[in-house]
Parts: structure tokens; C-alpha cells; sequence
């Protein structure tokens, strides 16, 4: 069960916000880490604490599993024996606290730097960012609190084997019965602006903010205050299995932004200055959402099963990566004003630890950095766009 739609940026605005091409591996190309080196200075220009908070959820992680996970390979490259091996080593050295010197000097002496390669492969990866909004809501409509968010119906079913139509990302087709015949599961528009599946109990919550809800939609987890000032934490329980369609690449289509002006910020500022076209440009994208309640804990959980830690944590394509496994992250970073505006770029070079995954993260080529809740983390996660360079760390 995935719990986290990461690529905010990338799921909005489509293939015209990034710098690296996505490789097309085909189904032979051969991928494989190789040994590689990391010039420059190994800083890490986040808390430590975070790391070690980080690290200690890997662990958990790969012990829950039984020792590591034994010696089935993780990723079909590195073994999760190899990366528990890693991450207990690297703890010990977190835990000396060295300087600066002798903390480069012992993890280039203890770890061996990769990165993984093939024939086609690009050595650059497009970094993006993924954030957990934090939204007001109600547990009933009334007011401003008009826009429901839907728990998973009991008519969707699941359906593997024969493609007929549209299938989600796992290659399944979501479907209901109509008439003794499976057909694709109701749409975006069917669901919110006809209103197929309202009477039928299955509003958790209700947003005053239809944008809000639709970058929930995206982003697959939140946490919702409610006017009792409590809160709630909701996370992916379910889609309806229709293509997702990104909102930002149609209306450059269209004429109603520019290519160069397309931002995360700018697609909002035009469905607030046109809210009479809001409707059809959400529904557009005809992927659908249903949710489950989240039992409360420290920070959103990833697709380990683990909380998610604020600047530590990445996404990426499990399927090549290591489930768990420490990397190291080079690129730049936003750097926000006091109004959480962009104010301009910083070197971003530290040390991350591999523990979700995506639909919009596929590949070789690309990596999701999570930036935190609220609306804060969002300003930065909407502008990440970034060239970077991920390798991994392993105990020699």
C-alpha cells in the first residue's frame, strides 16, 4: 500500500518543469552500481539530530524484517543485510560526534561511495520536493467547509490480469460493476462535480479550499485542524485507477500560462483569479484520491511503513534503490524570505536516507526530497526543480 504521492511540482505542471530527460531504460538496459568518488568535502548542512532520528527509523525498519532482511537482495543490487550493515556503522560514527576533519576522514575510510549507472543512464538525477499540507477543515459540512474528502468505496474493486482499459502505476485496473460488466471506476468529475458518491457515508472530513484539496489529492497525505484546533492526519487508502493528467501542462496547452511563467504558485494565483474555470481544470486530471484515517505520529508515514523526517528523508525508485539505504545528495536548495517567499538558491550537500516512494518517481533519474508540513515546506517543495547527484554509501 503506497502511502505518499511524492513530485508535487512535477504531478502538477507535467514533463515541462524538468531539466534532466528521463531516461528511457527499456526493458534490457543492464543497471548497476559502480564505485565512484566524492570530491569535496563530505558537509552535511542539516541538524544531526535529524540524521540520527533518520537513521535509527532505517533500522527499524530493516530489524522489523529480521536482522536486516537476511540476504535477499533489495532493489535486485544491494543486499538489506548490506544496508543494515551500513547504517549501524554509520550510527557508531554519529554517535562519536568527531569534527569536521576526522568526520570526512572516517566515513571515506569505513564507506565505499556508489552510484547507480548503465548505458543510457544520465549522471545526474532531477531532484524535486514533496511536503505534507497542513489544512483547515470540519468533521461536518456547513460554512466554508463545503469540499469533502472521500473514504474508499466499497464498489471500487480491483482487477489484475486483463487490460481493457486505463491501469494505475502497479499495472492494476480499479472498476465497479455495472450491468454485470467491470467498468473503469467514476472520474473526477462524476465524483466531485456530479456527485456520484455523495449520501453514501463516506465523507471523513470536509475542506473549505477546493485547491487544497486537490493538492492533497497529489500529495497523498495531510494533516487537517479542525476548528477545535485538534487535528487529524489522513494518507492514500486508494485511486480510482483513471490516468492522472497534469493541471499546470494544460493550461500552457491552452494558452492560459506561459511556459515560462509556469509555477506551482502561479497555476494557484489563476484558479483563484478565475474561479468559474476551477472546476473544469481540476477535472481534467481524472485521477481520484480516497483516503484513511492515520493513526498520529511523529511526521507522515513513507512507504517503509516508517515517519518521514523533514530534510532526511527521500523517495525514490525502489525497484533500483535500496529500501533504507544512506545516500548522499548534492545539488542546491530554495532559500526562503521571512514571508517563506523565495529569496534565492543555496548549496544543498547531505547526507539522506532512502525510505518512500512515488508514482512520479521512476527510474534512475530522480529523487524526491521531503521538506516537512504546512505551508512553509510547501513554498520550498513547490519550487524544487533542482539537477543533483545522489550516491549511495555501503560499509566496506
Amino acid at each position: 500500500m503506497r502511502f505518499w504521492i511524492p513530485g508535487l511540482l512535477v504531478l502538477i505542471m507535467g514533463s515541462c518543469v524538468s531539466p534532466v530527460p528521463r531516461e528511457d531504460r527499456g526493458e534490457r538496459e543492464p543497471l548497476f552500481f559502480r564505485e565512484t568518488r566524492l570530491r569535496g568535502p563530505l558537509e552535511d548542512d542539516a541538524p544531526r539530530e535529524s540524521l540520527l532520528a533518520s537513521v535509527e527509523k532505517s533500522l527499524a525498519y530493516l530489524e522489523k524484517r529480521g536482522e536486516g532482511g537476511g540476504d535477499a537482495d533489495g532493489g535486485g543490487k544491494v543486499s538489506p543485510r548490506q544496508v543494515y550493515r551500513t547504517l549501524r556503522l554509520f550510527r557508531e560514527i554519529l554517535a562519536a560526534a568527531p569534527d569536521k576533519a576526522e568526520w570526512d576522514r572516517m566515513v571515506r575510510k569505513k564507506f565505499g561511495v556508489y552510484e547507480l549507472a548503465g548505458p543510457r543512464s544520465s549522471p545526474s538525477v532531477l531532484l524535486t520536493g514533496y511536503f505534507e499540507p497542513v489544512l483547515e477543515g470540519s468533521l461536518t459540512a456547513g460554512g466554508p467547509y463545503q469540499y469533502p474528502l472521500y473514504a474508499r468505496p466499497g464498489d471500487l474493486l480491483e482487477r489484475k490480469g486483463r487490460v481493457d482499459f486505463g491501469a494505475t502505476e502497479e499495472g492494476r485496473q480499479m472498476v465497479r460493476r455495472e450491468g454485470g460488466r467491470a467498468v473503469p471506476y467514476y472520474s473526477r468529475r462524476e465524483i466531485d462535480s456530479e456527485g456520484v458518491l455523495g449520501g453514501r457515508g463516506l465523507e471523513m472530513v470536509w475542506l473549505r479550499d477546493p485547491w487544497e484539496r486537490f493538492v492533497l489529492h497529489v500529495q497523498g497525505s495531510g494533516r487537517v485542524r479542525l476548528p477545535d484546533g485538534s487535528a487529524i492526519r489522513v494518507g492514500y487508502a486508494a485511486s480510482n485507477g483513471r490516468p492522472y493528467r497534469a493541471i499546470g501542462r494544460h493550461l500552457v496547452d491552452r494558452g492560459l500560462l506561459g511556459e515560462k511563467e509556469l509555477s506551482l504558485e502561479r497555476v494557484r494565483q489563476f484558479l483563484q483569479e478565475n474561479p468559474g474555470r476551477a472546476e473544469e481544470i481540476f477535472n481534467f486530471n481524472e485521477r481520484y484520491i480516497f483516503f484513511r484515517a492515520l493513526a498520529d505520529s511523529e511526521g507522515p508515514v513513507g512507504a517503509l511503513g516508517v515517519p518521514l523526517t523533514p530534510g532526511r528523508s527521500i523517495a525514490t525508485d525502489l525497484s533500483l534503490f535500496p529500501p533504507g539505504a544512506l545516500g548522499y545528495l548534492v545539488s542546491r536548495q530554495p532559500e526562503l524570505d521571512g514571508s517563506g517567499r523565495l529569496a534565492g538558491w543555496k548549496p544543498l550537500r547531505r547526507f539522506v536516507v532512502n525510505q518512500d516512494a512515488g508514482g512520479a518517481i521512476v527510474g534512475p533519474g530522480r529523487v524526491d526530497l521531503f521538506f516537512g508540513s504546512g505551508g512553509r515546506a510547501g513554498m520550498a517543495a513547490g519550487v524544487m526543480k533542482e539537477e543533483g547527484k545522489l550516491y549511495i554509501l555501503l560499509a566496506g
